[in-house]
């Protein structure tokens, strides 16, 4: 859920629009103060964003910023190149979604993107968690927000379920925790979880964080300068070489060849 681009404060969208174009990323957009015109290239249709409008954009997604207004708006952008699952379900066939959120949502929206804004130009290691973490809130910010019957219906909790559980998972991945504790944590049996996970998404607990091990140690080795022990233990195993044959059984190179293949960002 890495964050590649956070901006905020005032904007004049009439005097510098933002292009009809695609993103290729999820893009949250609010609109503090102000008012601008989201434009999409779908039948050419406009939408407004008043103040405390809350909008989510997919990949998918062809669209551009404009006003007609006189004054400048304030706003906070940010762009992730994926977000999580409870959320993602929300856009099938659709690829923009809108909410509306009260004054202190916007002063804390605010804030987290000053917060993000230096990261994102000067990034570390642990700003791919303080990234993550940033994903979620606004994640969870809009699910609280939006009056979407698919984020509503019964038929999505086994969804949500699955969404908590990787969560959680992904949280407390380095203290090599695995199905047992995350269903404990959940308040479901091990069984019980398995049952869910193969309902949701016809997959295995076991496999689905395995995947969640596998991307972490991945954006590690090609983004940071950690070693290969450091990098198996943040991922949750016990020693170097379970984590080298998992890495090569999963991607079919080892992680230092991968290393070898990368140039890493940043220490």
């Amino acid at each position: 859920m890495s964050l590649i681009y956070c901006s905020h404060g005032m904007r004049n969208y009439r005097v510098k629009p933002i292009p009809i174009n695609s993103r290729g990323c999820w893009e949250f957009q609010f609109t503090l103060s102000g008012r601008n015109l989201l434009k999409k290239l779908e039948k050419e249709t406009k939408t407004w964003s008043d103040a405390h409008n809350f909008f989510i954009s997919s990949p998918d997604s062809i669209h551009g910023w404009s006003s007609k207004e006189r004054t400048d708006s304030k706003i906070a952008v940010f762009h992730f190149v994926e977000v999580p699952e409870g959320l993602s379900d929300l856009f099938k066939g659709r690829t923009t979604l809108s909410t509306h959120v009260d004054e202190r949502t916007l002063e804390m929206v605010s804030k987290l993107a000053e917060e993000m804004s230096p990261l994102v130009r000067s990034p570390s290691y642990t700003s791919l968690l303080e990234f993550e973490i940033c994903c979620r809130r606004l994640s969870i910010l809009f699910l609280e927000h939006t009056d979407d019957s698919i984020n509503r219906h019964p038929k999505n909790h086994n969804h949500h379920i699955v969404s908590a559980s990787v969560a959680w998972f992904c949280a407390h991945m380095h203290e090599g925790i695995g199905i047992e504790e995350t269903s404990r944590n959940l308040g479901y049996s091990v069984s019980q979880l398995r049952k869910i996970f193969q309902k949701a998404r016809n997959t295995s607990p076991h496999d689905l964080f395995e995947e969640c091990r596998m991307n972490r140690a991945r954006e590690l080795i090609e983004l940071t300068k950690l070693s290969m022990i450091e990098i198996s233990m943040e991922c949750g195993y016990s020693n170097q070489s379970s984590f080298s044959r998992a890495f090569k059984n999963y991607y079919h190179i080892s992680p230092v060849q991968m290393r070898r293949n990368h140039q890493p960002l940043y220490g």
